[in-house]
């Protein structure tokens, strides 16, 4: 009886240290399958030669007297310390105004002047207000100590009942004032009514 107990607790033994030895391999195999999985990626996919530092995820807020007046939100970045200027990818501008309403202007890549504050956006530049209004172009430039947002080429202006269309524009934030400089078109989406 003695023998048979011992037989019993033996064999659970057994087949326990191997449940155990069989459970380990398979988690050696599933860590070693992910790690062959997972390739490296490169860090930033469009590096500068002439670059002195290259960033991911960059954030530059520019403020006067303790307030944020703007800043400069991009996935990746080149930066030329002699220059003083940035390549910037995927980027998105917010010009922030606590009466009005925040300006966020997204593109997809652009250069950024630290010293004369300055951002030029090119590709797919997509103004937009909190009004719902927006305005659409391939190039723009911000110009931060003439308060100003200008380009040169087709634009166009889009809000709930108004659109306009034409080729250059300047928009003053200070004043707020927009003067679109020629081919200038409108179409009027709300109900007109006449004296």
């Amino acid at each position: 009886m003695m023998g048979e107990l011992m037989a019993n607790w033996f064999s659970a033994r057994i087949l326990l240290a191997g449940f155990i030895i069989l459970f380990a391999a398979l988690l050696l195999f599933l860590v070693v399958g992910n790690l062959r999985q997972n390739t490296t990626e490169a860090v930033l996919e469009i590096i500068r030669p002439d670059a002195d530092l290259a960033m991911q995820k960059i954030n530059y807020t520019e403020t006067q007297d303790g307030q944020r007046k703007w800043s400069v939100q991009a996935d990746s970045a080149t930066h030329d310390l002699e220059g003083n200027t940035a390549l910037v990818h995927k980027v998105r501008v917010v010009i922030y105004n606590q009466k009005d309403g925040d300006i966020i202007i997204s593109a997809q890549e652009g250069s950024f002047d630290i010293n004369g504050g300055i951002v030029t956006l090119h590709g797919n530049v997509i103004l937009e207000n909190l009004n719902g209004q927006s305005i659409m172009t391939e190039d723009l430039v911000f110009v931060d100590g003439q308060n100003l947002l200008k380009s040169e080429n087709k634009v166009q202006l889009v809000s709930p009942d108004l659109e306009l269309s034409g080729v250059g524009f300047r928009y003053n934030l200070e004043h707020k004032r927009l003067k679109l400089l020629s081919s200038v078109e409108a179409r009027y989406r709300g109900v007109l009514s006449l004296p």
